[in-house]
């Protein structure tokens, strides 16, 4: 959880949790923009966000046929060196 997070970062770096907080904000804050315009973001070690678009596509309910509309998904893909080491 966030407040979790923001605590660890705290106690290991010896910032401010005021200080670590916007720092964690800004951090989130600038990833979302960056996929807002559809930007792929890279964390070395972590994993990349990457914005997927979905084309229109035919829907089923039991009684008719409905048209989907174009949407986008955020994708997330772990890095492998992360996926290794939460494994252990």
């Amino acid at each position: 959880n966030r407040q979790q997070i923001i605590k660890a970062v705290t106690e290991k770096t010896g910032i401010s949790r005021k200080d670590t907080a916007k720092v964690f904000s800004s951090i989130f804050e600038t990833i979302l923009e960056s996929l807002e315009k559809e930007e792929s973001v890279r964390l070395m070690n972590f994993g990349s966000f990457t914005v997927k678009t979905y084309k229109p596509r035919k829907g089923y309910n039991p009684a008719q046929v409905v048209q989907l509309p174009e949407r986008k998904a955020i994708r997330f893909k772990l890095a492998k060196r992360a996926a290794s080491k939460s494994l252990k």
